[in-house]
């Protein structure tokens, strides 16, 4: 059981260029087709940490790729969606920023001993939830979309200042840890 959650993560990697292709590709319903694979994709999401949680399966691993594997998905979405103009581009670009930044100090952090682990916190979770949602209601085209993404793009900024603020902190510690040693 501790390497389903990790081959949940591989399967929801090998989904985005499949994504891609779909919403690309010449067949009838590109962007229908396309959603459901995203739909899937975000489903070994949940599951995958259920069970990573339930069957203390959590790995190294798990808590690098899991997180990646989500901003990549997300950032794929969304781009497609901006493509066509479902949603606004400065929408797509601050979640593009935020997440490659997020991704950025992830790996940076993976350099550093003792190793700098950032869990995830409600404002974080909340973000993740409503990019989800605004993908989805992007999809109706709804009139108030927009008031929507301005809410998600604000509390965007202030999820990774709160990221970028948790690192600061445990970067702190960790190097006057080292000196005290």
């Amino acid at each position: 059981m501790k390497r389903v959650p990790n081959i949940l993560t591989l399967i929801r990697l090998f989904l985005i260029p499949f994504y891609l292709m779909v919403f690309y590709s010449d067949t009838a319903h590109p962007v229908r087709w396309a959603m459901i694979i995203f739909l899937v994709a975000s489903l070994t999401d949940i599951i995958d940490g259920y069970i990573a949680r339930k069957y203390d399966a959590i790995t190294k691993f798990g808590q690098v790729a899991d997180p990646f594997a989500d901003k990549v998905m997300q950032i794929s979405v969304l781009y497609t969606l901006m493509d066509i103009g479902y949603i606004e581009n400065w929408f797509f670009l601050i979640v593009l920023i935020k997440d490659g930044l997020q991704i950025l100090l992830g790996v940076a952090l993976l350099n550093v001993e003792p190793k700098i682990i950032v869990p995830a916190n409600a404002f974080g979770k909340a973000t993740t939830v409503l990019i989800f949602a605004t993908i989805l209601l992007s999809l109706f085209r709804l009139q108030g979309l927009i008031y929507l993404q301005i809410f998600v793009g604000g509390l965007a900024v202030i999820t990774f200042s709160q990221y970028a603020y948790h690192v600061w902190q445990a970067w702190k510690k960790n190097k006057s840890a080292k000196i005290d040693s």
